[in-house]
């Protein structure tokens, strides 16, 4: 199957093409990841997710850069790193109130992307404000290197992001995205939806000790992007489906170049490519989180948590697709309850038109 009848089979709408664009946005994605991978091992980043993940994100969400969208990034990290340090240094003796905090910012986060003009600073919020939280809150955590991590890897996404574009620039002008029209019904029910499920899962992960589930977490978090009921449904899907599609190209790569894979001018050519599909894939389909944005955040996963030969990767793979999945049907199941309680009332009915 070729990537674009991937790229047809899930996406709605015909828009299939693969401009010179397009082409340019591939190569940025690719050769930031590959970078940002190879920098996180040589150092042995112990948080060297945030340093893969977070460039890839910026070039995947964001296809052009300017001073704006550095500083939504940047201050969104530095934002988070405070904080964690209050939420968890200091409200963590009161889970009641400090859950009634998170809420309170994963609710404005959220605000912050119905309404459109601050998205990045938003949905970088609310990934790296999940991510903190779910470290942050296990004894061997270690906070320094945590905080300073995310800071470092922050600034080092915004740079790598800059360097790309300059060396990779887009071959013509883009036009800026249109801006959609929300009333204050839809932003009160798509906040106060998406915030209300996200502190669930944070409640859920906690209890359970889920330290673990990265990739669960952060499946149920990134289908909440839509932020409303019926995109979730849609976002879920792909989410498995890419999930699913890195989970099986990392197991043959670790399979082929098992006792070899420590070896990075081994393994970087393999992980290139696999970029360079899931960014194709994605830029294809043109849907904000498709498959393709499923796929590279879940290789940028797995690498920057430093996989190795000698773990059972069966296993690895086939825990990591069942917790993904678990965590999306029980994700869409609170999405559900809590769009029909939120359409139950005026001042907070949404009503997806077809």
């Amino acid at each position: 199957m070729s990537i674009s009848t991937l790229a047809r089979v899930f996406t709605p709408h015909g828009n299939i093409v693969y401009t010179a664009n397009d082409f340019r946005q591939t190569l940025r994605i690719v050769f930031a990841g590959m970078i940002a991978l190879s920098i996180s091992s040589f150092y042995n980043t112990r948080y060297g997710v945030f340093f893969v993940v977070y460039p890839i994100m910026l070039l995947s969400l964001v296809p052009v850069f300017n001073r704006h969208v550095a500083k939504q990034f940047i201050f969104s990290a530095s934002l988070n790193c405070v904080e964690m340090v209050i939420i968890i240094g200091y409200l963590s003796q009161w889970p009641a109130i400090m859950t009634l905090v998170v809420f309170a910012l994963y609710v404005m986060r959220f605000r912050f992307m119905s309404k459109g003009p601050l998205f990045l600073f938003g949905s970088m919020g609310v990934v790296c404000q999940s991510t903190m939280l779910n470290f942050m809150s296990y004894p061997s955590a270690n906070w320094h290197t945590l905080l300073f991590s995310n800071i470092e890897a922050s600034v080092m996404a915004v740079a790598l992001s800059a360097l790309m574009h300059y060396l990779i620039p887009d071959a013509e002008p883009r036009k800026p995205p249109p801006l959609i029209e929300k009333d204050a019904a839809r932003v009160r029910h798509e906040s106060l939806l998406s915030g209300t499920v996200a502190t669930i899962i944070f409640i859920v992960f906690q209890v359970s000790d889920l330290s673990d589930s990265l990739s669960a977490l952060m499946a149920g978090i990134l289908i909440l992007f839509p932020m409303h009921y019926r995109g979730a449904v849609t976002s879920s899907i792909w989410r498995v489906v890419g999930v699913v599609l890195a989970c099986l190209y990392i197991l043959v790569i670790q399979l082929i170049l098992y006792d070899h894979s420590s070896h990075m001018l081994l393994m970087m050519p393999l992980i290139g490519l696999g970029l360079a599909f899931s960014a194709r894939l994605h830029v294809m389909e043109k849907v904000g989180a498709g498959v393709g944005f499923a796929s590279i955040t879940t290789i940028g996963i797995m690498f920057g948590q430093n996989l190795h030969p000698y773990q059972d990767l069966v296993f690895s793979d086939l825990y990591r697709i069942t917790s993904v999945t678990v965590s999306l049907v029980v994700t869409l199941t609170l999405v559900f309850l809590m769009h029909r309680l939120l359409n139950c009332f005026a001042a907070t009915r949404f009503v997806v038109s077809e």
